[in-house]
């Protein structure tokens, strides 16, 4: 339960600073590129806040969505071509949220974060919601938190 606490606490507290500071965003990692140089590392801090405590729960499928999520807040440059940071980034923030979403489901029988992720995604996309991605993914960090507090 503390590191539910923790994720939660860094989810709203970055989120909020964010829409504070800049308003909605297209997406929560566009936030590195606003913030000023000598603040970019909140954005990692903020990946990890949320990864690192998923290496706690003491399973393997939690496990690898906190590894996935701390390879984003390293893979902070998603805009650049240099290496696979582009790659890195989008592939973490996936296996970061759908690893557990699929996990409550098919191990825990828990559907209901899954589904309502999938109903999130379905209404952000039908609706004229600007910034999609943004809405996507704090319904995704929703969900997970959600599913997280049902273990």
């Amino acid at each position: 339960m503390t590191q539910t606490i923790i994720q939660s606490a860094t989810f709203i507290v970055y989120v909020a600073f964010i829409i504070y500071r800049f308003g909605v965003l297209p997406s929560i990692s566009e936030s590195w590129y606003m913030l000023p140089r000598k603040f970019n590392f909140l954005f990692t801090l903020f990946t990890w806040g949320i990864g690192i405590p998923m290496l706690f729960y003491g399973n393997p499928f939690l496990f690898i969505s906190g590894a996935a999520l701390t390879f984003v807040g390293v893979a902070t440059q998603f805009k650049t071509t240099q290496a696979f940071t582009k790659q890195v980034h989008y592939i973490g923030a996936l296996i970061g949220v759908s690893v557990p979403l699929f996990y409550f489901g098919f191990s825990l029988n828990n559907w209901i974060p899954l589904n309502m992720q999938i109903v999130g995604i379905m209404i952000i996309a039908l609706t004229t919601t600007p910034n999609k991605i943004w809405w996507v993914e704090i319904v995704a960090f929703v969900c997970v938190l959600f599913g997280l507090i049902n273990l």
